[in-house]
């Protein structure tokens, strides 16, 4: 199953430019900003988020940085948008994105509460492996999103 898991965590994407489709590999990495260790809550999906097709057909590579809450309840909430390279197109994705994940108890714990969150979404395209297109998004997330 893991394996399983591996294997989908990077999606293949053809894209169409004119007459001639090529193959595009795409891989979003999430890193947490703030609290980086004893969070409350964690990704109820634990997958690689979806590239969005229209971004991958624009071409539009990038990073956000996002600031939001996790309600009570597991919820996303207050979702704003700190920094998106290249542009606030990018970022409006993100925070769409954001907006439909869910969160679970990190902990089995009974003092569950509300938690402010920052985290920083990764967007990378490569044309040659998933192992390319991985390699490179991993570089990425150690360069400054500013």
């Amino acid at each position: 199953m893991k394996n399983l898991i591996a294997l989908t965590s990077l999606m293949l994407l053809t894209v169409s430019t004119s007459s001639i489709a090529k193959n595009i590999y795409a891989d979003v990495q999430v890193t947490d900003i703030e609290p980086k260790n004893q969070v409350i809550w964690e990704r109820a999906n634990k997958n690689t988020p979806e590239y969005p097709l229209e971004l991958a057909r624009s071409g539009i590579q990038g990073c956000t940085v996002l600031s939001f809450n996790i309600s009570d309840a597991g919820k996303t909430e207050n979702v704003e948008i700190i920094k998106s390279i290249p542009s606030k197109h990018l970022g409006r994705y993100s925070r769409n994105m954001l907006k439909e994940w869910n969160w679970v108890p990190a902990l089995t714990r009974s003092d569950i509460s509300p938690e402010k969150r920052t985290l920083r979404l990764d967007f990378c395209m490569g044309s040659e492996s998933t192992e390319q297109t991985q390699k490179a998004c991993l570089q990425q997330t150690q360069l400054a999103c500013n």
